[in-house]
């Protein structure tokens, strides 16, 4: 397997006057292609942290994070945009939908700031999201789990390397994070490569290999034996 994200030694340090926080201690983290994982870890672990520094949302204070092939560390913001654009897709807490626009539009939002996606993946992108019936609705007309529908399948428009989700259950009832996380396994099991954090342990340990952050560490890893997990239904 090849490794689609590796990052070694990452720490990242907060400073807030004379106060300084360690949000990430030396962390060591890689991720093969076509994996599905989860990091948990109670509130303050660095789960946030970890995901924007290896999102290049942020930069580390220290270690490196190599992104496909590519060394992200010391990139300069104009290509670290690019890269984000062209490598990763988004899922956050928050929907961040623009009201005004329809379920359809959302998702062909970042269309428009790239040469990469094909308007043409819209229909087939809503389909995939078991959106079909729903493209011409404004995001206030939706449930919030069809609003997280709509969400990711505007993170999957440019055809990414790797999604990244930030607590994407963290507003939906039991039962809706259910459905969300089965579609997460629905797109891993077509290939894509999923990194989700969460702090819901039952859903966390739905992924192929579950990583546990705790006070900015990883405090260890399992691979819940679960079956159906990975690509193909393989372990």
């Amino acid at each position: 397997m090849t490794a689609i994200l590796e990052a070694s030694g990452l720490t990242k340090i907060y400073r807030r006057g004379r106060e300084e926080i360690r949000a990430l201690k030396e962390v060591d983290f890689t991720v093969e292609e076509g994996e599905f994982v989860s990091i948990i870890g109670p509130s303050g672990s660095g789960k946030t942290a970890l995901l924007n520094v290896i999102g290049c949302l942020d930069t580390p204070s220290k270690g490196r994070v190599i992104l496909d092939g590519t060394e992200t560390t010391k990139m300069k913001e104009r290509d670290l945009v690019r890269l984000r654009r062209e490598k990763i897709g988004f899922v956050f807490q928050q929907f961040y939908l623009i009201p005004t626009l329809t379920a359809r539009e959302n998702i062909e939002l970042p269309l428009l700031f790239s040469r990469k996606g094909e308007r043409g993946r819209i229909e087939e992108i809503l389909d995939m999201v078991g959106l079909s019936d729903r493209g011409d609705h404004l995001p206030g007309q939706l449930s919030g789990g069809e609003m997280q529908r709509v969400a990711i399948g505007r993170a999957l428009i440019n055809d990414p390397k790797i999604i990244l989700a930030d607590e994407p259950t963290g507003n939906l009832d039991s039962a809706t994070s259910r459905m969300i996380f089965e579609l997460f396994r629905d797109l891993n099991r077509n290939g894509l490569t999923l990194v989700i954090v969460t702090h819901n342990l039952d859903l966390a340990r739905q992924a192929e290999k579950m990583y546990t952050l705790r006070d900015g560490q990883m405090a260890g890893c399992e691979r819940p034996d679960l079956p159906g997990n990975g690509r193909d239904g393989r372990r």
